[in-house]
Protein backbone atom coordinates (compact mmCIF):
# COMPACT_ATOMS: atom_id res chain seq x y z
CA UNK A 1 0.00 0.00 0.00
CA UNK A 2 2.99 2.45 0.83
CA UNK A 3 4.51 2.00 -2.77
CA UNK A 4 1.58 2.78 -4.43
CA UNK A 5 0.80 5.46 -2.35
CA UNK A 6 4.54 7.16 -3.41
CA UNK A 7 3.99 6.37 -6.74
CA UNK A 8 0.93 8.16 -6.69
CA UNK A 9 2.52 11.07 -5.51
CA UNK A 10 5.16 11.02 -7.82
CA UNK A 11 3.16 10.45 -10.80
CA UNK A 12 0.97 13.55 -9.23
CA UNK A 13 4.24 15.54 -8.64
CA UNK A 14 5.60 15.42 -12.65
CA UNK A 15 1.89 16.09 -13.94
CA UNK A 16 1.40 19.32 -11.73
CA UNK A 17 5.33 20.41 -12.91
CA UNK A 18 4.32 19.19 -16.54
CA UNK A 19 0.71 21.72 -16.78
CA UNK A 20 2.96 24.29 -14.90
CA UNK A 21 5.22 25.21 -17.55
CA UNK A 22 4.31 26.72 -20.56
CA UNK A 23 6.94 27.56 -22.80
CA UNK A 24 4.86 29.92 -24.96
CA UNK A 25 3.60 31.83 -21.53
CA UNK A 26 6.43 34.45 -20.90
CA UNK A 27 3.84 36.58 -18.39
CA UNK A 28 5.13 34.96 -15.38
CA UNK A 29 8.50 36.77 -15.76
CA UNK A 30 7.41 39.93 -17.55
CA UNK A 31 5.90 40.88 -14.47
CA UNK A 32 9.08 40.69 -12.41
CA UNK A 33 11.57 41.38 -14.44
CA UNK A 34 10.52 43.34 -17.20
CA UNK A 35 7.88 45.63 -16.15
CA UNK A 36 10.34 48.91 -17.45
CA UNK A 37 11.82 47.00 -20.84
CA UNK A 38 13.34 50.38 -21.47
CA UNK A 39 15.74 50.38 -18.33
CA UNK A 40 17.25 46.44 -18.61
CA UNK A 41 21.09 46.86 -18.86
CA UNK A 42 22.95 44.01 -20.74
CA UNK A 43 26.24 42.19 -19.60
CA UNK A 44 28.60 42.08 -22.40
CA UNK A 45 31.95 41.06 -21.65
CA UNK A 46 34.69 41.64 -18.59
CA UNK A 47 38.27 41.47 -18.73
CA UNK A 48 41.14 40.90 -16.19
CA UNK A 49 44.46 42.70 -15.63
CA UNK A 50 46.99 44.03 -13.95
CA UNK A 51 48.40 41.78 -11.65
CA UNK A 52 45.67 39.31 -12.24
CA UNK A 53 47.09 35.70 -13.10
CA UNK A 54 50.66 36.93 -12.49
CA UNK A 55 53.41 34.79 -10.46
CA UNK A 56 56.32 36.77 -8.35
CA UNK A 57 58.38 36.29 -11.53
CA UNK A 58 56.76 38.38 -13.71
CA UNK A 59 55.11 40.92 -11.54
CA UNK A 60 56.40 44.57 -12.31
CA UNK A 61 56.74 47.15 -9.62
CA UNK A 62 56.41 50.60 -9.77
CA UNK A 63 54.47 53.55 -8.23
CA UNK A 64 51.57 52.38 -6.09
CA UNK A 65 47.85 53.62 -7.40
CA UNK A 66 44.91 54.51 -5.48
CA UNK A 67 41.67 52.22 -6.09
CA UNK A 68 39.60 53.44 -8.69
CA UNK A 69 36.63 52.50 -10.32
CA UNK A 70 35.96 54.79 -13.73
CA UNK A 71 32.42 54.96 -15.35
CA UNK A 72 32.67 55.37 -19.19
CA UNK A 73 29.91 55.99 -21.35
CA UNK A 74 30.36 55.73 -25.01
CA UNK A 75 27.44 55.88 -27.42
CA UNK A 76 25.74 52.95 -26.25
CA UNK A 77 28.19 50.70 -24.21
CA UNK A 78 28.96 51.26 -20.22
CA UNK A 79 32.07 50.45 -19.37
CA UNK A 80 32.86 50.46 -15.68
CA UNK A 81 37.19 49.81 -14.82
CA UNK A 82 37.88 49.23 -11.19
CA UNK A 83 41.49 49.08 -9.98
CA UNK A 84 42.11 47.34 -7.01
CA UNK A 85 45.87 47.43 -4.49
CA UNK A 86 45.58 44.06 -3.28
CA UNK A 87 48.17 41.52 -1.86
CA UNK A 88 50.30 40.24 -4.74
CA UNK A 89 49.26 36.50 -6.47
CA UNK A 90 45.80 36.68 -5.22
CA UNK A 91 43.47 34.18 -6.87
CA UNK A 92 40.37 35.78 -7.99
CA UNK A 93 36.99 34.92 -9.58
CA UNK A 94 34.74 37.57 -10.41
CA UNK A 95 30.95 37.49 -11.15
CA UNK A 96 28.38 40.63 -12.86
CA UNK A 97 24.83 40.30 -12.32
CA UNK A 98 22.31 42.67 -13.77
CA UNK A 99 18.69 43.58 -12.56
CA UNK A 100 16.52 46.36 -14.61
CA UNK A 101 18.48 49.67 -13.78
CA UNK A 102 21.16 47.87 -11.02
CA UNK A 103 24.60 46.16 -11.82
CA UNK A 104 26.07 44.02 -8.71
CA UNK A 105 29.79 43.17 -9.54
CA UNK A 106 31.40 40.69 -6.96
CA UNK A 107 35.16 40.17 -6.59
CA UNK A 108 36.34 37.09 -4.67
CA UNK A 109 39.77 36.34 -3.35
CA UNK A 110 39.75 32.40 -3.36
CA UNK A 111 42.61 31.93 -1.31
CA UNK A 112 41.67 28.73 1.15
CA UNK A 113 45.19 29.58 2.99
CA UNK A 114 46.57 32.99 2.98
CA UNK A 115 50.11 30.89 3.66
CA UNK A 116 50.03 29.21 0.14
CA UNK A 117 48.56 31.93 -2.09
CA UNK A 118 49.86 35.31 -1.34
CA UNK A 119 53.28 36.31 -2.11
CA UNK A 120 54.96 39.38 -0.19
CA UNK A 121 54.24 42.35 -1.94
CA UNK A 122 51.03 44.65 -2.98
CA UNK A 123 49.62 44.40 -6.69
CA UNK A 124 47.46 46.61 -8.27
CA UNK A 125 44.67 44.75 -9.96
CA UNK A 126 42.24 45.60 -12.83
CA UNK A 127 38.49 44.05 -13.75
CA UNK A 128 36.71 45.87 -16.42
CA UNK A 129 33.26 45.43 -17.27
CA UNK A 130 31.30 46.27 -20.50
CA UNK A 131 27.07 46.57 -20.78
CA UNK A 132 25.24 48.01 -23.03
CA UNK A 133 21.15 48.38 -23.99
CA UNK A 134 21.36 51.62 -22.13
CA UNK A 135 18.24 53.51 -22.18
CA UNK A 136 17.84 57.61 -20.45
CA UNK A 137 17.63 57.39 -16.62
CA UNK A 138 19.44 56.37 -13.40
CA UNK A 139 21.43 52.83 -12.82
CA UNK A 140 22.71 51.80 -10.04
CA UNK A 141 25.79 50.12 -9.55
CA UNK A 142 28.09 47.99 -6.57
CA UNK A 143 30.95 46.35 -6.19
CA UNK A 144 31.48 43.79 -3.35
CA UNK A 145 34.75 42.85 -2.36
CA UNK A 146 35.17 38.90 -1.02
CA UNK A 147 38.54 38.67 1.27
CA UNK A 148 38.67 35.24 2.79
CA UNK A 149 41.10 37.33 5.57
CA UNK A 150 38.06 39.90 6.24
CA UNK A 151 34.82 38.09 8.82
CA UNK A 152 32.16 40.02 6.36
CA UNK A 153 32.43 41.14 2.34
CA UNK A 154 32.85 44.77 2.33
CA UNK A 155 31.22 47.62 -0.16
CA UNK A 156 34.74 48.38 -2.42
CA UNK A 157 32.49 50.90 -4.04
CA UNK A 158 28.79 52.20 -5.36
CA UNK A 159 27.05 54.93 -6.87
CA UNK A 160 24.86 56.39 -9.80
CA UNK A 161 25.15 56.61 -13.17
CA UNK A 162 22.51 59.30 -14.82
CA UNK A 163 21.76 58.61 -18.71
CA UNK A 164 20.83 62.19 -20.46
CA UNK A 165 20.02 61.97 -24.09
Amino acid sequence: MKTIMNSLIIILSIVVSISGCDKDDNSINSDVVNQDSTKNIHFIKSDLGGCNNQTMENIEFGEEKNDTVIINVSNDTLQISIGLNYICCAPFITDCNTIKDSIFISITDTCPNPNNCYCRCDCYYTFDYYFDSLSTGKYYWEIILSDPREENDSIFNKGTIDMVE
